[in-house]
């Protein structure tokens, strides 16, 4: 009888622990699928920045009037 309560509370123990892994392994998917939307919002901050640090340079050291005369 001792035994099979302890069984009993054995698997009541592993049920559980298995609805927590599930758990937070659904997490960890949430979290990975963030990253990768974080990951691709910088990435396009990034070349907004490129494009706009080139056009400062180029209107800066007068680039576009220089193109403008050998039109």
């Amino acid at each position: 009888m001792e035994l099979e309560h302890r069984v009993i509370k054995l698997e009541l123990r592993v049920d559980t622990h298995a609805a927590d892994l599930k758990e937070l392994q659904d997490v960890s998917n949430d979290l990975r699928k963030s990253l990768a939307g974080i990951e691709k919002t910088l990435s396009q901050i990034k070349w907004i920045a490129t494009g706009a640090v080139v056009a400062i340079v180029w209107q800066t050291m007068g680039l576009d009037k220089l193109i403008k005369v050998f039109l």
